[in-house]
């Protein structure tokens, strides 16, 4: 070892020893080392017992976080739900018109007692009103088409039966024809107007 490393390792020797000395002998000295010892074992004590408060503390924040996620999602669908609620109540009586126009069923009954009672109105006679063989229970054929066929002749004055002819496709049930026909027929009481709907259909929902 040279005299310069020496003499440094000396002087530096001199300065901790001294530093040591002032330390034991110095009384504000101690308290100050014993304070700054404290206040670095609580240190990293503190460290060391907090660390795993800090983890939980942090997963808890995720969690907190993704529930609060999940939360405006859950209000937003119930926010839609009451959309959907207070649209179909607004709309509610023209879905009811909807379903009333297609039925879930054929529904001949009801179709009978609707072309009777245009019938009186418009002031014609119905002589004869067929519907087809439909089966009324039950899952629908694989024959099903979704249409109800009729038959349907009436008889009456010529404007009164145009009128029922063009009146008949503006029920609430859609019903549809391919064609007329009049014909007269005399008898001892006059002439006699008949008009026949031919290839006469109105639709309905298969379900």
């Amino acid at each position: 070892m040279s005299n310069t490393l020496r003499e440094r390792y000396s002087r530096s020797k001199n300065i901790a020893q001294r530093a040591i000395r002032d330390i034991t002998e110095k009384p504000v000295m101690r308290v100050y080392m014993e304070i700054f010892l404290t206040l670095v074992a609580v240190s990293l004590f503190g460290i060391f017992a907090i660390r795993p408060t800090m983890i939980t503390i942090g997963k808890l924040l995720q969690e907190i976080k993704l529930k609060e996620v999940t939360l405006a999602t859950m209000n937003k669908k119930i926010a839609d739900l009451n959309t959907a609620k207070d649209l179909y109540t607004k709309e509610s009586e023209k879905i009811k018109l909807i379903e009333e126009a297609i039925p879930n069923s054929p529904e001949p009954d009801l179709l009978a007692l609707q072309i009777e009672e245009l019938a009186k109105t418009d002031g014609v006679v119905v002589k004869n009103l067929g519907i087809e063989n439909i089966k009324m229970v039950g899952a629908p054929s694989l024959e099903d088409d979704g249409k109800l066929s009729l038959t349907l002749n009436l008889s009456g004055g010529y404007s009164s039966l145009i009128k029922f002819a063009k009146d008949v496709e503006d029920l609430r049930r859609p019903i549809m024809y391919d064609g007329l026909s009049i014909s007269s027929i005399q008898s001892k009481d006059g002439t006699s107007l008949y008009m026949t709907l031919e290839n006469l259909s109105t639709p309905y929902t298969l379900k």
